[in-house]
């Protein structure tokens, strides 16, 4: 292998880890639920995919319509209330906004 490639590629490595550290903060960001707001509720499971509207229902969640991934579901509520007590359950929260504007999303379909 040339010297001088791997002497480049080391030089450049810190830089493409910020890179990755930068890119991964921004889809965290990106991707979290709001603290009150519209939420997009995705099952991890098959049981979880059953019940995802009683779970949110359960906890304080309002149904807005279906998700853009399967077996997923738009709903208004809090992350404290949501969140965690679903992850338990196999359901994962994400923030539904829309990428080119930050707006939250609408009513996507009827239930």
């Amino acid at each position: 292998m040339n010297p001088r490639f791997v002497s480049v590629r080391r030089h450049h490595m810190p830089l493409l880890i910020q890179l990755g550290v930068a890119v991964f903060g921004l889809l965290i960001l990106a991707l979290a639920p709001p603290a009150r707001g519209t939420m997009l509720l995705v099952p991890l499971t098959m049981s979880a995919r059953a019940r995802v509207a009683a779970l949110a229902v359960e906890h304080g969640a309002a149904l807005l319509g279906r998700g853009p991934i399967g077996g997923s579901l738009l709903v208004r509520g809090s992350r404290a209330e949501l969140s965690m007590a679903l992850l338990a359950q196999g359901v994962l929260s994400l923030g539904a906004r829309s990428p080119s504007c930050g707006q939250a999303l609408g009513n996507a379909g009827a239930i």
